[in-house]
């Protein structure tokens, strides 16, 4: 649901993921993402995913290839005392 909304819940390391997963596939003929993941998803990376005219370029460092850059993430703790997910009390329509 929140995908749909554009709202990203785990977007770098969730999109590697689906990279290795997509890119492995033999004869896989779609892969979409709805950004490029740049800006901050590029900065929480130590290396951010390639793009080339439109295509992604599959990383070739070892798992999902990519690593998380703690510095970033430490810096942008979510520091709430709630939950930042957490659900409504009424159906949202």
């Amino acid at each position: 649901m929140l995908r749909w909304h554009l709202i990203s819940i785990a977007a770098p390391v969730e999109g590697a993921a689906n990279i290795q997963i997509s890119t492995c596939i033999p004869k896989f003929f779609y892969f979409r993402e709805h950004r490029t993941l740049g800006g901050f998803h590029a900065q929480i990376l130590k290396k951010p995913v390639e793009w080339d005219s439109g295509f992604v370029i599959p990383p070739t460092e070892p798992g999902l290839g990519v690593e998380l850059n703690e510095e970033v993430a430490l810096a942008n703790a979510y520091n709430e005392k709630d939950l930042h997910l957490e659900m409504a009390e009424k159906p949202i329509h």
